[in-house]
This record gives structure tokens, C-alpha cells and sequence, in this order.
């Protein structure tokens, strides 16, 4: 699995065949009776920016989603049951908002109404210039939280095989539920093409975990430790949530559209290495991750206090394998010495130490939503509202750790996101079999690339100078040519 620019998939040519709902199945979803209950917070979010992005005339561009390589005859029939199952799984697949009024309402569309059936579509005369804009056109088409279905799947189909390809709206998904779509699409698939498989566990409620979200979230005290510990931190960094550490050259509330840029920093036996020196410190490979990312901040800014914000999952046993928004955010923050006071070994040594209890409490503050927290310290003036616009997050993944890893649907696989517009440029870290990578959605300018290239190459001298055999930097190539501009 890759994660990255869908321009990265680069697929065969072939015909190209979408699965769309049966008018019977089209005609239910469109009468599906109410779900009680709001939408999660994260949801809630989403939902009000694509009003804010539809009344302004903007694009909606807000999917996420995978592609990979089937083996095989493909057969159509096959493909639109295995969608079936699929949805029928996931009722948070089976879900649409009606956003006609002041408050979004949820709709759930009945199990047993689920149908699909494949439908050829024209591909591109000039396949090279004209499969990714196909690719896009159909997801913008498709994938939006006020109808349904707000997915789409399809292939490209050659006589040894297809290219599947999934894209869903964001408010129904996350990227951990990205990744787990090749694997079960795969048994779906195999089981409608009549290969005998084990039943795959049951699938958790996301309509009952957003209310239980609520629920925890309306019994949160101001007061309470959680919240106090997200005031501490933020009032410790004046205030403010954390930025990108080198300027993208974007004026305050401007935006610019993404351009994803990623850089290979370790491979095979440099990965290994660097976990051990993490392990000898006495912490993890994710600790390791955050002290990494710190000191190359430390040697940009001079910091000598480390603050990032986390994306952390809050699935439990029962919603391990659903299909949803399920995730939080909560700080990562440490104390850093400066880089001159010893060598850089023994500071990060110390510093993967630090990073271990700044996770340990970033995990423990995850369990109370991210909204409570921020609602408090928007409302007692310790963060300015326009610090919410877009704060700069964190994400890492063990890819390694994902059902369906070593398969081949997984392994030619591609994660990426519908590529919108961008005031920042957070940070995807991850960790696979055989790399370690980064990358970044970042604005699509010459500054927001020379941005990237700089931090970059802070992450890489810190790899260096821990005795690690990192690859270069290309700068040229992270900066890119033909950038879209500003947003001015």
C-alpha cells in the first residue's frame, strides 16, 4: 500500500465499469426513513463545510479513497454483490443527511434494500492524460453526504485482471477504514465468485457510537482533568495550536490548492534500526516518530518545547472492522533540550522517553471528544476561534498492522484523498514493510513546496546524525513544477 497522490496510480488501460445503485435500491434510500440522533462531531464538521463550500459555489472535493490490482476474469455480477455485502455491512455506508434545514438529519437506508449493478462508461480516447480526470469527475459527481449513495466503486478491466477503484465521502469514512477496504472488498468478492471463506466479524454501530460520542461529551465537566490538561498545553504555547514549522507563504485565512508531497526517508533494515535505537531509549517505534519529527523541528525553529496535535482511532472491539469517522484528536507535547547542551543521540534518546508520556497522555485525552475541550477554551479566551480554521495535524500508521497486508489488492494498493484546497500541510508518517515514509498535503505553490523540502531535510539531518542510513532529499521533485498558485 501506498499512500499518496492519486496521480501516483498510473493504471493500465482498460474498460471501465462503475456499480451504481438498482432503481429499486436508488427509490429506497431516497424514502429512508429518519436515524434520531446527530451526526458525530467530526461528521458535524464536515457537514458544515460543505454547506460553506456549496453556498460559496465552491467544489466539493472532500473523498478519500483506494485502488489497487484484482488478478483474475473479472465478472461484473461478482463485483456488484460484493459491493452489496459490502454496504450492507457498514451501516454507516447506508447513510445520507438531509441538510435542507438548521440541523443535518440522518438518514438510514434498510439493509435489505441494498442492490447494485454494474454500468460501462466511456473511457478516455487519450488514456494517459484522461483516466485521473475521469477517476475525478466521477467521485466529484458521487461522493457528497446529501444523497446517497455517497461512494463509488469501479474498475478497470483487462483480460488478466482489474484495477478496483473506491471513493467516499468523508463523512462516512476515515483513513483507517480506507485501508481496510481491499481486504474486504477481496473476501467479499471471492466469497460472490464462490470461493468458500469464514464469515468476517460483526460490524459495530457508527450511528450508536456518535451518540455515544454525545452522550460523553454532554457529561464532560469544564473542569474536568481532560480539559484542564488541553488548557495547560495549549495556554503553555501562548495560546495558539501548532503550525507547519517553515512558512508556506499563505496570508492569514488564505488557502491554496493540495498538492501531495512525499519523501522515502528509511528503507528495509534503516527501519528496523531506527526502532531499536527507539527500543534502547525505553520507548516505541510511534515515540520514536514524534521525537523525530520534534528535533527536526527544534534545528527550524529553536524551540525547546514540542507541541503537535495527533490523530489517534477510537474504535473498540466492537467497531474494529466498521466502515466510519472513527478517530480523535489530542495533543503531543514535550520539553526538548537544546540541541547544543549534548549530542544528539543522547538528547533524543531522551527525548523518545519524553515522547512516550506525552503519547501516554495524548491517548488518555483522546477518550473525551476533541470538541469539549476546544469549545472550553474558545469560550474562557485561551484560543482564538480562528486558531480552529485549520490547525496542522499529525498522523502516523503502522500500515504493516492492516487486514489484508501482503495481499496483493493491499500491496498494489494506493490510499489518497480528493486533492481541495489547503492552509496547511499536515503531515501523513508512515511506516510499511519495507519503508518509512513522509508526506504532506500541502499547498500547491513554489513556497509551499520549498516549505516542505526544508522540513524534510531538517527530518533527514536528524536521521543522519543518528548513524542512520537515510536517502537523500530531492528538493527539485518536492517542489514540483507547474504549482496552481494562491488564493488571493
Amino acid at each position: 500500500m501506498r499512500i499518496g497522490a492519486l496521480a501516483e496510480l498510473a493504471p493500465a488501460p482498460g474498460r471501465v465499469v462503475v456499480l451504481r445503485p438498482t432503481a429499486a435500491c436508488q427509490a429506497a434510500a431516497d424514502a429512508a426513513p429518519v436515524s434520531p440522533g446527530a451526526p458525530s462531531f467530526l461528521q458535524a464538521d464536515h457537514l458544515d463545510a460543505y454547506r460553506a463550500k456549496v453556498a460559496a459555489g465552491g467544489v466539493h472535493r472532500a473523498w478519500t479513497g483506494t485502488a489497487g490490482e484484482f488478478a483474475g476474469t473479472f465478472s461484473a455480477s461478482a463485483y456488484a454483490e460484493a459491493l452489496t455485502s459490502f454496504v450492507r455491512r457498514h451501516e454507516g455506508l447506508r447513510t445520507w443527511f438531509d441538510l435542507s434545514g438548521s440541523a443535518p438529519v440522518r438518514h438510514l437506508v434498510p439493509s435489505e434494500a441494498i442492490a447494485f449493478e454494474a454500468v460501462e462508461v466511456e473511457a478516455p480516447a487519450d488514456w494517459t492524460d484522461g483516466w485521473e480526470d475521469l477517476l475525478v469527475s466521477l467521485w466529484d459527481e458521487q461522493c457528497r453526504p446529501d444523497s446517497w449513495a455517497p461512494f463509488l466503486l469501479g474498475a478497470i478491466v483487462r483480460e488478466d485482471g482489474f484495477t478496483y477503484f473506491w471513493g467516499c465521502d468523508h463523512a462516512f469514512t476515515d483513513g483507517a477504514s480506507q485501508l481496510m477496504v481491499p481486504a474486504e472488498l477481496g473476501t467479499a468478492y471471492s466469497a460472490a465468485l464462490g470461493t468458500e471463506i469464514e464469515p468476517l466479524p460483526e460490524a459495530g454501530s457508527f450511528v450508536t457510537y456518535a451518540a455515544a460520542e454525545r452522550q460523553l461529551a454532554a457529561g464532560t465537566d469544564p473542569e474536568a482533568p481532560a480539559v484542564r490538561e488541553w488548557v495547560d498545553i495549549v495556554s503553555r504555547h501562548g495560546g495558539r495550536l501548532p503550525r507547519f514549522p517553515v512558512s508556506l507563504g499563505l496570508a492569514p485565512g488564505e488557502t491554496a490548492p493540495v498538492r501531495i508531497r512525499r519523501w522515502t526517508a528509511l528503507e528495509d533494515e534503516a527501519v528496523s534500526a531506527l526502532e531499536s535505537l527507539c527500543r534502547e531509549a525505553g520507548g516505541r517505534f510511534t515515540s520514536g516518530v514524534f521525537a523525530l519529527l520534534a528535533h527536526a523541528e527544534q534545528r527550524l525553529t529553536g524551540s525547546s518545547d514540542y507541541l503537535g496535535i495527533t490523530v489517534l482511532g477510537t474504535r473498540s472491539s466492537e467497531t474494529a472492522m466498521s466502515h466510519g469517522w472513527f478517530c480523535n484528536f489530542a495533543p503531543v507535547s514535550m520539553p526538548l533540550r537544546q540541541a547544543q547542551d549534548t549530542a544528539l543521540g543522547e538528547s533524543f534518546a531522551e527525548t523518545v522517553l519524553a515522547a512516550e508520556k506525552a503519547f501516554g497522555t495524548a491517548r488518555e485525552l483522546a477518550r473525551t471528544p476533541v470538541h469539549v475541550p476546544l469549545g472550553v477554551m474558545v469560550a474562557g479566551g485561551v484560543l482564538p476561534p480562528t486558531e480552529l480554521a485549520s490547525p496542522q495535524m499529525v498522523s502516523y500508521l503502522d500500515v504493516r498492522k492492516f487486514p489484508g497486508a501482503g495481499t496483493v489488492p493491499f500491496d498494489t494498493g494506493l490510499h489518497f484523498t480528493g486533492e481541495g484546497r489547503t492552509a496547511n500541510a499536515s503531515l501523513w508518517v508512515n511506516r510499511f514493510a519495507d519503508r518509512f515514509e513522509l508526506a504532506t498535503q500541502s499547498p500547491d505553490t513554489e513556497e509551499g513546496g520549498r516549505a516542505v523540502a526544508t522540513f524534510f531535510e531538517a527530518v533527514h539531518d536528524v536521521l543522519a546524525e543518528l548513524g542512520l542510513p537515510v536517502r537523500p532529499v530531492d528538493a527539485d521533485r518536492i517542489i514540483g513544477t507547474g504549482h496552481a498558485g494562491h488564493d488571493r
